[in-house]
């Protein structure tokens, strides 16, 4: 079991294949054990490594280094069209928000999050955006809970299920 104090701050090119772990392990369980297709774990990695990504890992400073990664959220550069057209100016775009299995409920998903817009204001964000999993509740109530709120437009994933987008404005200090 975790539980030691948690430390939030950004990626380094090493610890990508680590924060990709960790958000395959927490999909898995969330999934009861169905794996991701191995065209959405390479995409993730793309992303997650890609130059400008503002990838975020929560570090259990209890844990030996290299398990010591909690936690993941990632913030790029938002686009038009769904990301098919070209940057949004102002919009960042939220993903792969992830906790490890043993630390959830623990607020680490919330420390990302706080983390990540901080950031975002910082690089003089205007607006963040995301989507998620209709059935996800624990995810659902924690963007809700930080001022997100569903702009009603729905979409449907490639295994079927309903993602929800949610927005936010983000005012500057």
């Amino acid at each position: 079991m975790g539980g030691g104090t948690v430390a939030v701050g950004p990626a380094t090119a090493e610890e990508v294949d680590a924060a990709l772990a960790v958000w395959q392990h927490s999909h898995l369980i969330r999934r009861n054990g169905r794996p991701l297709p191995p065209d959405h774990v390479r995409l993730a990695h793309g992303r997650m490594a890609a130059p400008g990504a503002m990838l975020l890992l929560a570090r259990d400073e209890g844990r030996p280094a290299g398990a010591g990664i909690v936690g993941t959220v990632l913030g790029v550069q938002g686009l038009t069209e769904d990301g098919a057209g070209p940057p949004k100016e102002g919009l960042i775009h939220l993903s792969l928000l992830s906790v490890a299995p043993d630390r959830w409920g623990q607020r680490v998903g919330r420390r990302l999050m706080e983390h990540v817009l901080a950031e975002a204001r910082t690089r003089a964000y205007a607006e963040a955006q995301l989507w998620t999993h209709a059935d996800n509740l624990r995810a659902n109530r924690l963007y809700r809970a930080l001022g997100f709120r569903r702009t009603g437009r729905v979409k449907i994933d490639d295994w079927g299920e309903l993602l929800v987008h949610y927005w936010q404005s983000l005012p500057g200090d």
